[in-house]
């Protein structure tokens, strides 16, 4: 199976569906905290993290930034047996960098990743 990510009119557009993930590990560190993981088997969390990285505003970047020390690395375990890595690395309040060496891209977003994930953290991930 294919699981490229593309970008389509500056939005990522995954090859394959929600449907076809197992599961979301989740894995977020700072500079001043231990990694935090988390497991996400539940269909509605993993439908929302999908639908919520289908239609994120990404653009070109370059990789000479420096990051605030906030990093979450999210791996969809797809029904397959493969996986998918995505890697939000935060530079600024809402604003970051995302990557994939499965699918060798480096995107810039504005978008809110971390308060995203905080937000699932306080609803259904217990630490």
């Amino acid at each position: 199976m294919e699981f490229l990510v593309v970008e389509r009119k500056n939005i990522l557009f995954f090859l394959f569906s929600a449907s076809d993930v197992v599961k979301i590990e989740t894995y977020y560190s700072n500079s001043e905290a231990d990694t935090k993981e988390k497991t996400l088997t539940e269909e509605a969390d993993i439908d929302y993290l999908y639908t919520f990285f289908s239609e994120l505003p990404v653009k070109d970047a370059n990789s000479d930034s420096t990051n605030d020390g906030s990093t979450i690395k999210f791996v969809f375990d797809l029904s397959d047996g493969t996986n998918y890595e995505l890697v939000y690395i935060g530079i600024a309040t809402k604003k970051g960098y995302l990557q994939s060496e499965t699918s060798d891209f480096y995107y810039f977003t504005s978008s809110d990743i971390i308060g995203v994930w905080a937000n699932l953290s306080k609803m259904r991930l217990d630490f």
